[in-house]
Parts: structure tokens; C-alpha cells; sequence
């Protein structure tokens, strides 16, 4: 298997991959409670996990992933509450606002968007053309907002998991630790999921956003999310890098 990983590869490895397919792929991770059942870096490693295998089919480099990004966030008494931490009309059980347990990731959005610009800066330095960011939402969301200036300032094409993608059910990582996302986690890396963490009551099953994952996750919805998400990126990629070789 040909590597893939951008710190992995020789200078001169680098160098070919980036002149065969100028693609990066950049995984928009946070270290954030995703249930009692998941990883807390389930955002990143399914991202990478995705950017992986079109890297090994289209080309490009895969580059490491980021851990920190933006989120609502809510202030009580002094004390800053982000993201899950605070219940939400979509969350699948009621709970009161509260600090998730393993959650270390926000930043502020400015921030995280200073941080895009450098890396899209280097980038294009090193010769990419096209970069495909995908992972936490809100993080993805920024990312997307940078569409035309980095297009502008630094010749450099913004894709998501998501551009190419029509079929809701099997856009990739579209809620937050709900069955779509621990489908994807079974169906990548399995033995990161444990159902035995989650109570009898259910009662520590907060912080959740989606269809149930207990009762509603499986590796074929899994399956069928990622390999959806690969034609379509992939496709989308290659008319993308075609469009560029005759501008």
C-alpha cells in the first residue's frame, strides 16, 4: 500500500505524490465527549480514516490532523460551557448544561481561521492546488467560509466531504455521536466503540445529537456512508484536478 501521510513520506516521495495529484486532506478533529461509547477523537479519526482511503485510490497527501476548533459557546457565573455541553432543541436526551467529561478542543473561531490561512499558505507553497477539509462541524463550517479567499490569496481549490454529496442519510459525520456518526466509527475502527459504557438507563446517554446509536447504528449503514462518500469525493476530486490541468 503506497503511503499516504503527508509526515510519513520521504522529501522526495512528497514531491511525487504532490506533482501526480495536488491534493491535501486535512482532518478537522476535536478531543470532545461523543457519548459514553465513542473515542473522544471520534471527529478526526473518522475524517482521517476517509482521507485515507481516497488518498490511496485518487492521490494527494494526507495531512495531521487538528484537534482544536471553534464551537457555541455559552458563559454561566464565569464558567464557559462549549458545544455538547450545552442540551439543545436537537439533542436526543434532555440534561442539564454541564462540562463533558474528556472535552478539550474549542477555539475561538477567529482563531481557528488564522490557523487555516497559515496552513493554506504553506500548502501552496509546497505545490497543492486542492484542499479537502472535513470533520467537526463547526469546524468544517469555518473552514468552507474560506472557500473564495483562499481561492483569491493563495490559488487553492476548498472541498468537504460534503461538496459532492445530495443524499442527507449518507453525508458523512452529519450528527454528533447519533447512529451516522458511530456507524462510521464501527464500520473504520471498530474496537473504539463500546456499548457496554452506556447505563441500563441510558441515563449517561447525553450529549448526542441524531438517531439513537444504540438501536439505530450498525457497520453496514457504516459502510454504506463511507463508501458513498468515497465516489463522490473521489469523482468530484477528478473533475476538479482535470478543470485545473486545462485552465
Amino acid at each position: 500500500m503506497k503511503k499516504v501521510l503527508y509526515e510519513e513520506l520521504l522529501p522526495e516521495e512528497c514531491v511525487q505524490r504532490i506533482q501526480e495529484m495536488p491534493v491535501a486532506y486535512l482532518p478537522l478533529g476535536t478531543l470532545e465527549w461523543h457519548g459514553p461509547h465513542m473515542p473522544l477523537g471520534a471527529d478526526g479519526i473518522q475524517s482521517k480514516e476517509l482521507f485515507v482511503r481516497v488518498a490511496e485510490k485518487v492521490g494527494g497527501v494526507v495531512l495531521p490532523m487538528l484537534f482544536m476548533g471553534p464551537d457555541r459557546v455559552f458563559y454561566d457565573r464565569g464558567t464557559a460551557f462549549y458545544g455538547m455541553d450545552i442540551n439543545t432543541e436537537g439533542a436526543l436526551n434532555t440534561y442539564c448544561v454541564q462540562q463533558m467529561k474528556g472535552s478539550a478542543y474549542w477555539m475561538e473561531k477567529g482563531q481557528f481561521q488564522d490557523n487555516l490561512r497559515s496552513i493554506f499558505a504553506q500548502l501552496s507553497r509546497a505545490g497543492i492546488r486542492i484542499v479537502v477539509g472535513h470533520g467537526h462541524g463547526p469546524s468544517t463550517n469555518a473552514f468552507q467560509e474560506l472557500k473564495e479567499e483562499a481561492a483569491e490569496k493563495y490559488g487553492l481549490r476548498i472541498l468537504t466531504a460534503w461538496t459532492f454529496a445530495d443524499d442527507d442519510r449518507l453525508k458523512y459525520q452529519n450528527d454528533h455521536a447519533g447512529a451516522n456518526e458511530t456507524s462510521i466509527v464501527m464500520a473504520v475502527r471498530p474496537e473504539l466503540v463500546d456499548f457496554g459504557q452506556v447505563k441500563e438507563n441510558e441515563s449517561n446517554l447525553i450529549g448526542i445529537a441524531g438517531c439513537h446509536p444504540v438501536r439505530e447504528s450498525s457497520v453496514a449503514y457504516g459502510n454504506e456512508i463511507l463508501e458513498y462518500t468515497m465516489k463522490t469525493l473521489i469523482s468530484g476530486i477528478e473533475k476538479e484536478y482535470k478543470i485545473l490541468k486545462e485552465s
